[in-house]
């Protein structure tokens, strides 16, 4: 089995609960009472971000070399979704 859809699965896992952590950190009360400000949460949105960039590349590759099929289309069907969120979020803050 190789490790590349393995690890993309991994980074991809990974993605989803930054972007959760993220979610939860913006969402947990008024600005002056959270504990994670603002450069906590930009921390953890492009950590986020980059694993799932990270993840959804290494899919890609493991899909290329057709070596766990199966693993690298789960990594795919993750890390699609991921990416598309980031790139909302990203899109809404620079045109607003």
């Amino acid at each position: 089995m190789n490790v590349v859809p393995l690890f993309g699965l991994l980074l991809t896992g990974a993605g989803w609960m930054l972007t959760l952590m993220t979610a939860t950190a913006m969402l947990s009360g008024s600005y002056e009472a959270r504990t994670c400000q603002t450069e906590c949460v930009q921390t953890l949105f492009f950590s986020g971000m980059a694993a799932g960039l990270l993840g959804l590349l290494l899919g890609l590759i493991a899909i290329r070399m057709s070596t766990g099929r199966a693993l690298s289309q789960v990594v795919l069907w993750l890390a699609v979704p991921l990416c598309a969120i980031f790139a909302a979020i990203f899109l809404i803050g620079t045109l607003a």
